[in-house]
C-alpha cells in the first residue's frame, strides 16, 4: 500500500508554538519549519523555528527556576517523585495519541512505537523512585585520623539536551526523567525532523501541572539553535545524542566557553557481531537481522560488521538471507509492518 498525505491521521494537537517557562509561546523569529512524514514524503505539520533569543529565554527560565524556584529549593524528593509519577500516568493515559504521533512523524511501525511508549512510561516511574533516595557517603581517611571525607550529591543545575531523530520519545525520557529526579531544570531540543512527540509531551506536562514554571522548556530548530544552547553560559551541563562529528564539536564547544561544563555525548558506533559454532543458527540469523535492521537500521548500536565462524558459514548465510527477506515492509500504521522508511533523503544518501 502506498502512503499518501490524505491517508495519514490528523495530528490531535496544535504544534505551532513552543513551550518556555510554563507557557506556550510563538517563536520570536516568526519562522516555521515543515515536518514531513517519511513514508509519504508529505508535510504533516509546521512548527515554529526558535531563534537564539528564544534559546536565551528558555535558559533564563530554567536558570531562574533552579536558583529561585521551588523545584529544588522547596520541593522534597518525595514531591519531585510524585511529579514524575504524574507525568508517567499522563503518558500512559494518552499513549494512543503519542503512538500515533510518533509513528506518523518517524515512520516507525506502530508495533515498535508501542514498545517505545512503554519504555517512556517505565523510565519516568523508574527515575521517580530515585528522587527521594539521593544519598552521599562517609569516607574515613585511613592514613590520617584527623580527617574525615564526605560526598554530597547535588543537582548540577540547568541541563541543555540536544536530541537525535531516531528515538524521539524514548531519548527524551532517558535524558529528562533522571535530570528532573535529581532536581535539575531542563531545556530540551528535539531533532528537527522529529519534534512532534516532544511537543505533545510538553502539552501533557502543562496539563498535569506537575512541574513549576521553567523546570521543563522546549526549543525547536536545527544547528543554530543547538549551538546557542551549547554555548549559553547559564547552561551547567550539556547532553547530546547524534553523530560522532557533531559530538566532537559539542565537546570542543563546552570546553572553550567561559567555564568548562559537564558534557555527556551518546554517539554512533560500529557494532560487531560474532557467530560461533554450537548456537541455534536460525534464531541467531533472526537476531542479527534485528540488530542490523531494527528501526530501519537507524541505531547507534546497529550491527555493521559480522564475523561468522568458517565451520557454520555456509549454513548460516542462507538463513541470514531468508531472515532479511522475511521482513515485512509496509505502511507504518499497519499492524503487520516490521520496517518503515528512513527518516529523510539525507539519511538515505
Amino acid at each position: 500500500m502506498t502512503v499518501t498525505a490524505t491517508s495519514l491521521p490528523q495530528l490531535p494537537f496544535d504544534c505551532s508554538q513552543t513551550y518556555i517557562n510554563g507557557r506556550w509561546v510563538d517563536a520570536s523569529s516568526g519562522e516555521t519549519r515543515n515536518v514531513e512524514n517519511p513514508a509519504a514524503g508529505a508535510v504533516i505539520a509546521a512548527v515554529c523555528e526558535s531563534s537564539v533569543k528564544d534559546v536565551d529565554a528558555a535558559v533564563q527560565a530554567a536558570h531562574t527556576a533552579f536558583y529561585e524556584g521551588p523545584w529544588i529549593n522547596e520541593y522534597s524528593g518525595a514531591q519531585r517523585r510524585d511529579a514524575l509519577l504524574a507525568v508517567a500516568t499522563a503518558i500512559e493515559q494518552h499513549r494512543k495519541k503519542l503512538e500515533m504521533i510518533e509513528s506518523i512523524n518517524t515512520g516507525k511501525p506502530i508495533a515498535d512505537v508501542r514498545m517505545e511508549v512503554d519504555d517512556a512510561i517505565d523510565l519516568f516511574r523508574h527515575f521517580a523512585g530515585y528522587a527521594d533516595k539521593v544519598e552521599g557517603r562517609h569516607i574515613a581517611a585511613q592514613t590520617n585520623a584527623g580527617l574525615e571525607g564526605y560526598t554530597v550529591k547535588v543537582p548540577v543545575g540547568v541541563v541543555g539536551f540536544i536530541n537525535a531523530f531516531n528515538y524521539p520519545l524514548c531519548l527524551l525520557a532517558w535524558k529528562v526523567a533522571p535530570a528532573l529526579a535529581a532536581g535539575c531544570t531542563v531545556v530540551f531540543k528535539p531533532g528537527p525532523q522529529t519534534p512532534l512527540t516532544t511537543q505533545y509531551f510538553a502539552q501533557l506536562v502543562h496539563e498535569t501541572g506537575a512541574f513549576p514554571e521553567g523546570v521543563f522548556n522546549v526549543v525547536l530548530g536545527g544547528v543554530e539553535v543547538g549551538q546557542a544552547l551549547v554555548d549559553h553560559d547559564l547552561v551547567d551541563k550539556v547532553g547530546f545524542t547524534g553523530s560522532v562529528k557533531t559530538g566532537k564539536h559539542v565537546i570542543r564547544s563546552t570546553a572553550s566557553t567561559a567555564r568548562v561544563r559537564a558534557t555527556s555525548v551518546e554517539l554512533g558506533g560500529k557494532s560487531p557481531g560474532v557467530v560461533m559454532p554450537g548456537v541455534d543458527l536460525e534464531r541467531t540469523a533472526q537476531l542479527v537481522v534485528g540488530g542490523c535492521m531494527s528501526n530501519a537500521g537507524m541505531n547507534c548500536n546497529a550491527l555493521t560488521r559480522l564475523w561468522v565462524h568458517r565451520s557454520v558459514y555456509d549454513e548460516f548465510i542462507p538463513l541470514l538471507k531468508a531472515a532479511a527477506e522475511a521482513l515485512v515492509l509496509g505502511t507504518p500504521q499497519d499492524e503487520g509492518t516490521q520496517m518503515g522508511p528512513l527518516i529523510d533523503r539525507a539519511q538515505y544518501e
